[in-house]
């Protein structure tokens, strides 16, 4: 791999797999320091709870990852000779590798708690995959980890392209059109959601709405593999509406 695109992908690797390692450690420390907790202020008493972040912390990491990566390797990797198309494509098989990753380690690190509490302890360990397709019950097996690795890759891999594509739209979009978008989308969601509700509660085109969104979330409910298929095709599309935002965008030196 020693053309621009494989320089390209081992630098932005480099980067990547050091914020890996810090997720698989802190996802490690986390539940322990969970228990130890629970039981330093309330010994056997202690009331049983449950974590289940793993898949959610994924997505979370894809999200930031996706964000903040892409300008500053546009940048690097420009000033050294690797066109936009080569650090785009890098970035995009970096961004998928370390979804993987990340998602293999913390369902090893999940499945280890499963194995040695057995289900048996103050702290239920779980992550969204089991409680949606297997259960809320600790303990998945082998192929139930398996499966929830995938989803929880594929999670990673869509929320990574959404987290690229905010940062390609805000570096096209000059200040006004920053501040302005800024602004406006939050406060349209906090003082919106009571008009829409009461649309889609009053009107016809609200209920067929209702039902068709409540189709939808049968389908992703029925099997993982739909929700997977989903996750990866919006991921796709979301780096697609990246690549045609980038392609044209200032590129300025990096410092």
């Amino acid at each position: 791999m020693n053309t621009r695109f494989g320089r390209a992908f081992r630098y932005e690797m480099k980067n990547y797999f050091r914020a890996v390692a810090v997720l698989w450690l802190v996802m490690a420390l986390l539940p322990a320091a969970m228990l130890a907790l629970a039981y330093f202020l309330a010994g056997e008493t202690a009331m049983e709870s449950s974590f289940n972040g793993y898949s959610i912390a994924v997505g979370m990491f894809g999200l930031v990852l996706g964000m903040v990566g892409l300008r500053e390797n546009q940048r690097v990797l420009n000033q050294n000779g690797v066109s936009r198309r080569s650090a785009f494509l890098a970035d995009v098989a970096a961004l998928a590798v370390a979804a993987v990753l990340v998602a293999v380690g913390v369902t090893v690190i999940m499945g280890a708690y499963q194995a040695v509490l057995g289900g048996q302890g103050r702290l239920l360990i779980t992550d969204l995959y089991q409680v949606i397709y297997e259960g809320p019950s600790a303990g998945a097996g082998i192929g139930g980890l398996a499966r929830g690795a995938i989803f929880s890759a594929a999670v990673g891999w869509m929320l990574a392209a959404l987290g690229q594509f905010c940062s390609a739209l805000y570096w096209r979009l000059n200040k006004f059109w920053t501040i302005l978008i800024s602004v406006t989308v939050p406060l349209a969601l906090i003082f919106g959601s009571v008009p829409l509700i009461s649309w889609l509660d009053t009107t016809s085109a609200g209920h067929a709405a209702v039902e068709a969104l409540a189709a939808f979330g049968r389908f992703l409910a029925a099997s993982p593999w739909n929700a997977a298929a989903v996750l990866l095709a919006m991921g796709a599309a979301f780096f697609a509406l990246s690549w045609l935002l980038l392609r044209r965008a200032m590129i300025r030196p990096a410092k």
